[in-house]
């Protein structure tokens, strides 16, 4: 097989292995069709150091993860390691996501144009967020978030946004052609998915290659093993994102919506399994 990369090089090789991304090159020559799909909402995310938080959100707030859920939003927040990787107290970090519904031909153009006009579709780099859109996004969040959240995104100093897409790819063979990770399939952040699945993926692929078979049929293999999960992964994340979306344009997906438009169910759901009948402390 030749290959011809986009600095002009050509090469031979016995496999490729397509593991470009979201926007996958090599998907888009394979499946033109398969293209990502606008979920309907976006996720503000930012990091806050531990030590500017007030006494009573370090104290209360920042052990936890925290989940903060006004209609059609969800936000969570956790703490992590701080700068060089410390754990120390008052040297960590609270990080968060912050879901809003963004309609995708009014607010979303809109969250995506900059300063001078410019329209950036697959997402707007930070530095070129309009400055108030960020004041937007932090005056909304003192109206909809608790007021603890609030000054977690108040005191965001590298507060950014991006769009939520997902992705399904129908096929992930092509004869001696593999799809791998978000080049194959990418779902919404809520099942915490993405390197995992990757991993999944190429492990798959390693045992589907380590026999005798041909790579073709090693591809086949691979293909029937992770093409049903990755469907599986998308469809679970779609769901539990489904109640924020700003356009809930099929029966499927308002249904979807009802089933976890609640805080418990939002819980029960995203936060932890609960068994019925099982008592959880």
């Amino acid at each position: 097989m030749r290959i011809h990369l986009s600095n002009g090089r050509e090469v031979e090789a016995a496999l490729l292995v397509a593991a470009d991304g979201l926007r996958s090159a090599i998907r888009k020559r394979l499946l033109p069709g398969a293209e990502p799909r606008y979920a309907g909402y976006v996720a503000w995310r930012g990091m806050v150091d531990e030590a500017v938080l007030s006494a009573p959100v370090r104290e209360r707030v920042f052990p936890h993860f925290v989940f903060d859920l006004p209609p059609h939003e969800q936000l969570v927040a956790y703490p992590i390691a701080g700068a060089d990787n410390s754990v120390a107290p008052g040297r960590r970090r609270f990080n968060f996501v912050w879901y809003r519904p963004a309609d995708e031909r009014g607010a979303l153009r809109d969250l995506l144009t900059d300063a001078e006009g410019r329209h950036w579709p697959e997402g707007i780099p930070p530095p070129r967020v309009r400055p108030e859109v960020l004041a937007a996004a932090r005056h909304a969040a003192a109206e909809v978030l608790s007021p603890q959240c609030a000054e977690v995104i108040a005191k965001a100093a590298n507060l950014f946004f991006q769009p939520i897409f997902d992705l399904e790819s129908p096929r992930l063979a092509f004869g001696r052609v593999a799809l791998l990770g978000d080049a194959a399939f990418v779902a919404r952040p809520h099942c915490g998915m993405g390197v995992s699945k990757a991993a999944d993926d190429a492990s798959a692929l390693a045992e589907a290659l380590a026999g005798t078979a041909p790579v073709a049929e090693a591809l086949q293999d691979y293909e029937r093993r992770r093409q049903p999960e990755g469907t599986r992964i998308v469809a679970h994340a779609r769901a539990l994102g489904a109640y924020m979306q700003a356009q809930l344009q099929t029966a499927e997906e308002r249904a979807m919506a009802e089933r976890h438009r609640s805080p418990e169910a939002v819980m029960r759901e995203t936060a932890m399994p609960i068994t019925p009948g099982v008592a959880v402390d």
